[in-house]
């Protein structure tokens, strides 16, 4: 399995993967809307940017 790189998709590359045994798979095109983390990350950022770090640290706190 490799990404789409360029140098990946080279035919000399392809070659020796075949010659060595091998299948060529490609990963899909990177979608950050399949990203669960992404999203989250993203919550977080936007609260951060609204609060300062004590406002953050203290409503989570036990």
């Amino acid at each position: 399995m490799m990404d789409n790189a360029t140098f990946h998709k080279k035919q000399s590359i392809q070659q020796l993967i075949i010659d060595a045994g091998h299948m060529v798979e490609y990963l899909p095109t990177y979608s950050p809307d399949l990203n669960p983390i992404k999203h989250k990350w993203a919550q977080a950022k936007c609260k951060k940017k609204r609060s300062n770090a004590t406002q953050i640290f203290c409503s989570h706190s036990i």
